[in-house]
C-alpha cells in the first residue's frame, strides 16, 4: 500500500505545482519555528467556521461492527466520507459536521476551507485539555490550492511517506495548517496505515514561544492521505504522559524522572537541549503508559476508512 499511496500523492503534488505555476501562484509560508520570548502567554487557537448541518452519534445507539475490529467493544460510526471504529473506553460518541466552503482575502488563514468534514469525539477520556479531540477530512487538492500552509504541510507529508526511514526533525514534519502557533517538539514518530490510506503520527505541542511540554497541551497528531490521494486527514487527540507536568506553568511540579524546564528569563537557557531530553523521555515511555494509550489511538486511526 505504501508505494501506491506515495505515487498517487506525488502525482497530486506534481499536478498542483504545474497548475499553480501556470496561475502565477506563490507560496509564502508562515514561520515554523517558535521564537523564545520572556512571556508565558499562548493565544487560543481560533475555531473554524460554524458548522451545518450537524449530527450526533452515541455509541449506545451505534450498531456493533464486524467488518474490521479494533477491540471487541468497538462500534462502527460513520459520518460521510469517514467511517471509524470507536471504543467506548476512548469516547462516548461522535459529533459530525459538514463545514461549508469559506474563502476571501478578509478571512484569516485558519478559517480558509474548501469545505470539509469535522468529527468531534464526545465524552473523550480526557476532559478540559487545551486541544479538543477532533478529526478533519479535507479534499486534498482543493485545500492545497486554497491555502499555501496546507500545501506545505501536504508536501512535507509526501516527502516523509516517500522515505520514512530518513531522520526527521520537527521543522520537516507536517504541521496543523489551521493552528496559529508552531510545533515546539515532536516524539513517538511512526508511519500508520488505515483501511484505505496511510500517514504519520507523533506526539507534539503547539505554542507561540518556547513553552514547557505539559499534559494540558500535549496531543497525539496524525496526518495522512487516502490511497487515491483525494482526501487529506488531520487528527488531533489529547494525550498525557506520566513524566510531564500537568500544566504549562513554568513552576509546575515535575514528576520524578521528568525534565526540568529552563528558566525562560535566562539569556543562556538551552531550550534545544530541553526539547531533546523531553523527546527522548517520551520515546522511551511505554505506549501503554500514556492516557489514552498510544495503542488505543493508533487503533482508532487504523480503523479509518474513507468512502466518498
Amino acid at each position: 500500500m505504501h508505494s501506491i499511496i506515495v505515487k498517487k500523492v506525488y502525482l497530486f503534488i506534481a499536478i498542483f505545482i504545474i497548475v499553480t505555476s501556470a496561475c502565477n501562484f506563490s507560496v509564502n509560508m508562515e514561520p515554523t519555528n517558535p521564537v523564545p520570548v520572556p512571556t508565558n502567554t499562548l493565544s487560543q487557537v481560533i475555531d473554524i467556521p460554524t458548522t451545518t448541518p450537524e449530527i450526533f452519534i452515541s455509541l449506545t445507539q451505534a450498531m456493533p461492527s464486524t467488518a474490521i475490529s479494533a477491540t471487541a467493544q468497538s462500534v462502527e460510526v460513520s459520518v460521510e466520507p469517514l467511517r471509524i471504529l470507536l471504543s467506548p473506553e476512548l469516547a462516548s460518541g461522535v459529533r459530525g459536521s459538514q463545514i461549508p466552503r469559506a474563502e476571501g482575502q478578509d478571512l484569516p488563514y485558519w478559517e480558509l476551507t474548501p469545505g470539509h468534514t469535522l468529527l468531534q469525539l464526545e465524552g473523550y477520556r480526557l476532559q478540559g485539555k487545551f486541544i479538543e479531540p477532533q478529526i478533519y477530512i479535507y479534499p486534498a487538492l482543493g485545500y492545497a490550492e486554497m491555502f499555501s500552509g496546507a500545501f506545505e504541510s501536504m508536501h512535507r507529508l509526501r516527502n516523509i511517506m516517500h522515505d520514512p526511514s530518513t531522520a526527521i526533525n520537527v521543522e520537516q514534519l507536517p504541521a496543523v495548517p489551521f493552528f496559529n502557533a508552531a510545533q515546539v517538539f515532536a516524539s513517538n514518530f511512526q508511519v500508520i496505515s488505515f483501511q484505505n490510506g496511510e500517514g504519520v503520527r507523533f506526539l507534539t505541542e503547539y505554542a507561540q514561544y518556547a513553552a514547557p511540554v505539559n499534559n494540558h497541551e500535549l496531543f497525539y497528531h496524525f496526518q495522512g492521505f487516502s490511497s487515491d490521494g483525494e482526501y487529506y486527514i488531520v487528527a488531533i487527540l489529547p494525550i498525557t504522559a506520566p513524566g510531564l507536568a500537568e500544566t504549562d506553568n513554568a513552576g509546575a511540579a515535575i514528576p520524578v524522572g521528568g525534565i526540568a524546564y529552563p528558566d525562560i528569563n535566562d539569556a543562556n537557557a538551552d531550550f534545544q537541549s530541553y526539547y531533546a531530553a523531553v523527546t527522548a523521555l517520551l520515546n522511551a515511555t511505554s505506549p501503554e503508559a500514556f492516557t489514552p494509550s498510544i495503542s488505543q489511538l493508533d487503533a482508532l486511526i487504523q480503523s479509518m476508512q474513507i468512502t466518498p
